[in-house]
């Protein structure tokens, strides 16, 4: 019983004589620390901002006819089919080769060819959602604008070579 009140007696010094160091070190590296996210927040806002900005770039040349849009469509199209069936061949391989496959312990096989069927299948799908969202933007292109410039501020001002 002496020995616990001892160990006990020992950590509650150790933590009493640690507590104002840590304390005070908690205060001065929070702020640093909260100004580090901060820095990084504003480092990702503007990225994100010149990402759009390209987007637009993008969209307007299209929409002022100095790009070939439908060269665009096809070559996301066609990047879409071709991941399509991809994925689809490696289903079509997981029927053939492993017909009765094992769930439980996984064949190594199929597993792999799973995974490439889901990636290459989510490659398409995201082609083609970037191929829909490129149309409505330029369809719509005003608006596309009004909301850009409201969210980033004006945009045509910052880049008038593009």
């Amino acid at each position: 019983m002496l020995d616990r009140l001892d160990v006990g007696a020992a950590v509650g010094i150790v933590a009493l004589i640690l507590a104002i160091p840590v304390g005070v070190m908690s205060h001065v590296l929070g702020h640093r620390f909260l100004q580090q996210l901060e820095k990084r927040k504003l480092v990702k806002a503007n990225a994100t901002r010149q990402q759009a900005i390209r987007t637009y770039n993008l969209i307007k040349s299209f929409h002022n006819r100095t790009r070939d849009r439908y060269a665009y469509y096809l070559v996301l199209a066609g990047w879409a089919v071709i991941c399509a069936i991809v994925s689809s061949t490696s289903i079509i391989l997981i029927v053939f080769i492993k017909p009765n496959m094992q769930i439980n312990p996984p064949d190594p096989l199929a597993v792999v060819l799973i995974a490439f069927a889901f990636v290459f299948a989510l490659f398409a799908v995201v082609l083609m959602v970037v191929l829909y969202g490129t149309s409505r933007q330029l369809d719509r292109f005003d608006d596309y604008k009004a909301e850009l410039e409201q969210q980033w501020g004006p945009i045509d001002h910052e880049n008038p070579e593009a």
